[in-house]
């Protein structure tokens, strides 16, 4: 039997309405369409990106507080485009520095009618920027800047930064299983909370690290 990402959604979130089914269908068809030209997602293995990518990402929406969220270095929409779908009365803000990933989040948002999203291009490394909501999410977010980093040193890097824009007052990363060892002193610094994602699919578990940003206290 052939592959189908309309079957292969059914199957996974078979307690979700039909909405969600449907918007999560006509998303993963236009970005494995994309991705033959661009290049956007990590793996072309369509199943193995539903159940890790978009699995975990709908697992990660159970965890999100706030009333509105960004996405950074959003890159073909996961998580943003699947938090986006499941909260349709929340704005969300998808944030790029790259025109290939910009130019399918905005086909994607007009594909899909989803009111309640917007695509800016902007770098966030850089010193002007500001976001406006009151919880960011990120997953697998790099640059030249941090590439080299090794992970706690990213990890407390990329919070700061974060910190730094007084709207928000959350952070979520969707990770693996280096967040939990980080040191004793940067999860009490960042008052890091971590969840872990049980998968039924693999052996590997995907984790939330959770940072909220009103439980710092500055020295």
């Amino acid at each position: 039997m052939s592959f189908s990402i309309e079957r292969s959604i059914e199957d996974i979130f078979i307690n979700e309405n039909n909405r969600v089914k449907k918007l999560l269908s006509k998303y993963l068809n236009l970005l494995f369409k994309w991705h033959e030209i661009n290049n956007i997602v990590s793996s072309s293995d369509r199943d193995y990106v539903i159940r890790r990518e978009v699995y975990d990402s709908y697992c990660l929406n159970k965890y999100l507080t706030g009333s509105s969220y960004t996405d950074i270095g959003s890159g073909g929409g996961i998580p943003g485009i699947i938090i986006s779908i499941l909260n349709p009365d929340k704005k969300v803000l998808l944030i790029d520095r790259k025109t290939s990933f910009i130019d399918f989040l905005n086909l994607a948002r007009s594909e899909l009618g989803l009111e309640n999203t917007e695509v800016i291009q902007q770098d966030v490394l850089k010193s002007e920027s500001d976001l406006i909501t009151d919880t960011v999410m990120l997953k697998n977010f790099s640059n030249k800047i941090i590439s080299k980093m090794d992970f706690e040193k990213k990890f407390i890097f990329l919070m700061h930064m974060i910190k730094k824009s007084n709207q928000v007052s959350k952070a979520y990363m969707l990770t693996g299983s280096p967040v939990l060892e980080l040191s004793k002193k940067c999860m009490r610094d960042l008052r890091v909370s971590t969840h872990v994602i049980p998968s039924p699919f693999f052996e590997t578990n995907r984790v939330i690290a959770e940072v909220k940003f009103e439980d710092i206290i500055d020295s």
